[in-house]
């Protein structure tokens, strides 16, 4: 079974290509929602070509999407290009875990995922930081129940912020060097307070959260594409797993798939 799996983000559409449980191909897009979709099943295209992968191969898709404006292009690109009708992710998808929030619709398709390729590849309990244009960290117990969690601004769009809101402040890179503890310069300062103060908060919601019932012992995974800035400089042990969101969505798939008469 070939999968094609598919996040669609706020910054980025992450793409992969599953050969059964081995993970073929990663790429990321920039989610443009002023492109076509015949522009995205161009772009689609190009990437199976270069990388010798024939579209006839491909047996499903899984997309997840928290972007609703991209989510019709990019299921017409993939009907257009591969003539597959996508399964997404949201109500009604069987996930393999409890959700305990008081609306379950409103978990993100992403976090759902998330938590798929944790629980089967980590176990439970686990916390989860999901780092990117916003940082999420969510808790997930021992008896695999989906408590959670926390929405964090992300470190870029953060940095971005201040930026636009003040007259003097600079244009600053955020790189995983180590820093002095206080800055001597805005651009220190800013750099300072984004990493150490987003680790500090991860730090201690990561506390919080394991005091809570049924949370002793969790494991904590980080993904997302701002996941090493975001937990670098944090004292917890924090596991990378860069490709957690696509492996979850093949969790969902196997989940999920039709069966076949």
């Amino acid at each position: 079974m070939v999968l094609l799996a598919v996040d669609i983000g706020n910054s980025n559409i992450a793409l992969g290509i599953f050969d059964g449980e081995t993970l073929r191909l990663r790429a990321k897009l920039s989610a443009v929602t002023e492109r076509s979709a015949d522009e995205y099943a161009t772009l689609l295209y190009d990437l199976l070509h270069i990388h010798r992968i024939p579209i006839e191969e491909l047996d499903g898709c899984m997309m997840a999407s928290v972007v609703p404006g991209l989510t019709g292009l990019v299921e017409e690109a993939v009907r257009s290009l591969a003539g597959l009708a996508p399964l997404q992710v949201g109500p009604g998808t069987k996930t393999g875990f409890r959700i305990r929030i008081d609306d379950p619709t409103q978990l993100g398709a992403d976090l759902a995922a998330d938590t798929a390729a944790a629980l089967a590849e980590y176990g439970a309990p686990c916390i989860l930081v999901d780092a990117g244009t916003v940082t999420t960290i969510a808790a997930v117990d021992r008896s695999r129940t989906y408590l959670g969690g926390v929405i964090l601004p992300g470190l870029y769009a953060s940095a971005q912020m201040m930026k636009a809101a003040t007259a003097l402040l600079p244009s600053i890179s955020l790189h995983t060097d180590e820093d002095p503890l206080i800055g001597k310069t805005s651009g220190e300062a800013m750099r300072l307070g984004l990493l150490t103060g987003t680790a500090m908060m991860v730090d201690g919601f990561i506390d919080r959260f394991l005091a809570m019932k049924d949370m002793a012992g969790a494991r904590i995974i980080a993904t997302g594409g701002s996941a090493e800035l975001a937990t670098v400089r944090c004292s917890h042990s924090i596991l990378q797993d860069r490709d957690l969101t696509l492996k979850g969505l093949l969790r969902l798939y196997q989940l999920n798939q039709p069966r076949r008469p």
